[in-house]
């Protein structure tokens, strides 16, 4: 008996394919009512992430001091190589996954969710033994010693057991928001951030495990979350709901590779930030030393607060893009980013008032007592406020490019923004204005990739508009 939910039947290649209302919706419904009721959720998603981990953080600071506050941001580029491949197939797999659904392929699309989980749980696996093994290497070569080393590995241990649902956790929650169960996946990641939130004063204050404790309270609520998310999709197959459904995975290299190809630039972004960290790192210790890696670590949560919206708003629209464009509706694709876009901008804004105004009520809260570290948190902040201003158009473009599976030109902006700029700016104002210019060459990153994402957007309408204008031709002219 087919459920009541099921109000579409789409045909594929001469195959019957039936389409939820939630699906239908997004191809239907007004854009400004259809962005605020996925846009929300999401933006609620990710500012419960960042809540936990300001809050996590906060208790770190209180309870351990600066240099175990700083020891998080240190491991920063270890994590950010796993959950790189991780962002990887999860964007580039749910962006294939949205695309499916939109053009009424539903069965396929249940295969690729099959598939992406698969490679989440194998990368896993394998980030697992690598760090296992290699950890006094990489605690080496991130410069770490003192008791500044000792954190950084505890927390690490801590970590280690984890590492495949933190994959898992990202791969799910965007899987629900392609299912039209965007308030859902939002429920669940405030559930998780509340149990952190309780496992970290449980593991900090109560038990006394040190940061490990931190590390042990982010893995064990991101995976019962998986656990929650698993239990929805399995939920559906004993109902025999329709929608996106985890089926046997289509091991097909050619899937493979498409998924890794459309979610490089996101890995990419992944891998650049640790990678540009790690050298910001060095700067920072080199120059003013490890409070200066906590000063930066302060400031960093308001802007991860900021760009966190910012990416939630457009994790939120990916799933309207995609089947949209999938199903051939190319003027709602246009109106859906542009709305997006000023939404963005709009927030950008918000978080740059937060930064002049609030930052030192915020530090305050993590370092009360160390007035030095709350000296070079404010210097920090007066100049990278800026940053906030300029991101919001950078990563929207390459969210967009991703969502339409324009793989190469999301990448080409990633690669700009999230390392060629910064590096660049590393390498050379340091040099010119010493510690001030470390803050300064992450402001020229995001102020310079504003113009490459607007080349690379301008570049690929044209393109695209002179296609669609032969194409035109092409079917009038006479056979």
């Amino acid at each position: 008996m087919q459920e009541k939910t099921m109000v579409n039947v789409m045909k594929n290649n001469g195959e019957e394919k039936q389409m939820s209302s939630e699906e239908q919706g997004f191809l239907t419904a007004p854009l400004g009512k259809l962005i605020a009721r996925n846009a929300t959720p999401a933006v609620a998603s990710m500012l419960f992430m960042a809540f936990y981990q300001i809050v996590d953080g906060m208790m770190v600071g209180r309870r351990l001091g600066p240099e175990a506050l700083a020891s998080v941001n240190v491991l920063y580029p270890i994590l950010a190589l796993l959950v790189g491949f991780g962002v990887m197939i999860g964007v580039g797999g749910n962006a294939r996954i949205a695309v499916l659904l939109g053009g009424g392929q539903n069965r396929e699309a249940g295969r690729v969710l099959g598939l992406v989980m698969l490679l989440a749980v194998g990368i896993g696996l394998v980030g697992t033994v690598a760090v296992l093994l290699l950890m006094p290497m990489i605690l080496t070569i991130l410069g770490t010693s003192g008791s500044l080393g000792l954190y950084a590995a505890d927390y690490l241990k801590g970590m280690l057991p984890f590492f495949v649902f933190l994959i898992l956790f990202f791969v799910l929650e965007q899987s629900l928001r392609n299912d039209g169960q965007a308030n859902l996946a939002s429920g669940v990641m405030a559930f998780c951030s509340v149990l952190n939130i309780a496992l970290d004063y449980l593991f900090l204050y109560v038990l006394n495990l040190g940061i490990m404790g931190a590390s042990l309270a982010s893995g064990t609520s991101q995976t019962l979350g998986v656990f929650i998310f698993v239990g929805y999709f399995v939920q559906k197959h004993f109902r025999n709901k329709g929608g996106l459904r985890i089926l046997k995975p289509g091991i097909q290299w050619s899937t493979i590779w498409a998924i890794a190809v459309n979610g490089s630039s996101e890995m990419l972004n992944s891998l650049a930030m640790g990678i540009t960290t790690f050298f910001l790192n060095r700067a920072l210790l080199a120059h003013i030393g490890s409070l200066g890696v906590a000063a930066f670590t302060l400031v960093q949560y308001l802007l991860m607060l900021g760009a966190m919206v910012i990416m939630g708003v457009g994790n939120g629209t990916q799933p309207i893009l995609s089947y949209n464009y999938g199903a051939g509706q190319h003027d709602r694709v246009k109106g859906v980013f542009w709305r997006v876009m000023g939404v963005s901008l709009v927030m950008g804004t918000f978080f740059f008032w937060m930064m002049t105004w609030g930052m030192e009520i915020l530090a305050l809260w993590f370092v009360d007592g160390h007035r030095e570290t709350l000296v070079l948190t404010m210097e920090a902040a007066q100049t990278m406020r800026w940053s906030m201003l300029l991101k919001p158009v950078a990563m929207m473009v390459s969210i967009y490019f991703t969502a339409l599976e324009q793989a190469r030109w999301s990448l080409v902006i990633a690669l700009c923004h999230s390392l060629m700029l910064p590096l660049l700016g590393l390498a050379l104002f340091p040099r010119w204005w010493g510690a001030s210019g470390i803050w300064n060459a992450l402001v020229f990153a995001d102020g310079v990739a504003v113009l490459v994402a607007a080349g690379c957007l301008a570049i690929w309408r044209k393109r695209t508009g002179s296609e669609r204008i032969t194409r035109l031709q092409q079917l009038r002219s006479p056979s």
